[in-house]
Parts: structure tokens; sequence; C-alpha cells
């Protein structure tokens, strides 16, 4: 009897081992994840402002609004 109440207590460690430790990883997955999608964003708002001031200075005095172009189908 005494054996057995050991082997079980020895299995809820394990399991229980085992359960903290997929609590951890996923728990750094998540703080990995919502630094990238961190990084993504601040690249992703460089880029944008980057082409937005490509855009304005192909302007004429950086001011004029685009015009549309006609499509090759128009043209």
């Amino acid at each position: 009897m005494a054996q057995s109440r050991t082997s079980k207590s020895r299995a809820d460690i394990a399991v229980g081992a085992a359960q903290e430790s997929v609590r951890a990883s996923i728990e750094a997955a998540q703080k990995i994840a919502n630094c990238s999608m961190e990084a993504g964003l601040e690249a992703t708002q460089r880029v944008q402002a980057s082409l937005k001031e490509a855009l304005e200075a192909l302007r004429p005095n950086g001011t004029a609004t685009p015009k549309a172009t006609p499509s090759r189908r128009s043209a």
C-alpha cells in the first residue's frame, strides 16, 4: 500500500511539474508574440512615414494633391 501511495504522489508531482512547464512555455510564447507585434507595428509605421515623405517630395512645392492617372484600359 505504501508503495502505491508513493507512486501516486510521484506521479502527481510529475504532472504538476509538467503543467507548470507548459504554463511557463505558453506565457513565454505570449511575451514573444507581443514583442513581435510591437516591433512589426513600429516598422510598419516607419515605412508608412517614409512613403508619405517620398510622395510629398514628388509633388510640386510639396503641397499639391496627387491626381488620378488613367489606367491602361482607359488610356
